[in-house]
């Protein structure tokens, strides 16, 4: 995470002592709606899954969900928001500190991946790196869910710019994907105005 300096999870940890500024009390509208136009199969990943809205509205929907993050106080807060659901939504979820970057690593086949600002806070390499992973968790016809951000800021400790041309050039049939949709969105934050995004639904081939 190159623009998160040398050590990003110490950075992501102090951003974690309050509440994030994507942080807006549930899904990002625009994930919500690639979801509903596009309906995912479990079971469900939340890459970088943060404190858990994106991963517990799936599940108030049906959903199995798998929630990982490497930052132990957003899993943390994870779980206790888990705490307060009603039994039947709260059996569906299960959060765990883990390597998004690897989700290959966690030994399960996934329906669908949701990434709700992940892939925009990796590097290039790290970007290859998740996307040859990632085509190792999912199953023959699963989707991958992408919301990131097409704005870059000159500034440090930002997200970087994802484009529809990245995405083509990264997801490729070559590669075993096929694009079903990439559209202009917005990414809501609780500080600042809505940013220019990227949504997409990638299907594994």
């Amino acid at each position: 995470m190159s623009k998160f300096g040398s050590d990003p999870l110490s950075f992501f940890n102090l951003i974690y002592r309050e509440i994030p500024p994507w942080d807006v009390g549930g899904p990002q509208p625009a994930m919500s709606a690639l979801l509903t136009e596009y309906p995912p199969e479990n079971p469900i990943l939340d890459v970088g899954c943060g404190s858990g809205d994106l991963a517990i509205h799936l599940a108030k929907l049906g959903h199995q969900v798998v929630g990982i993050d490497f930052v132990d106080s957003a899993i943390a807060h994870a779980q206790e928001k888990v705490g307060a659901l009603p039994s039947e939504t709260a059996q569906l979820l299960n959060f765990q500190v883990a390597d998004a970057l690897q989700p290959s690593l966690l030994q399960m086949k996934f329906g669908s991946v949701v990434d709700s600002g992940f892939l925009h806070v990796l590097d290039e390499d790290q970007s290859s790196r998740f996307i040859r992973d990632l085509a190792l968790a999912l199953r023959p016809g699963g989707r991958y869910y992408l919301l990131a951000f097409a704005t870059e800021f000159a500034i440090s400790n930002t997200p970087r710019k994802v484009t529809e041309e990245e995405l083509k050039a990264r997801f490729t049939p070559e590669n075993g994907w096929s694009i079903k949709d990439i559209r202009s969105a917005e990414f809501l934050s609780r500080v600042a105005p809505p940013v220019a995004a990227i949504g997409a639904c990638i299907e594994r081939m």
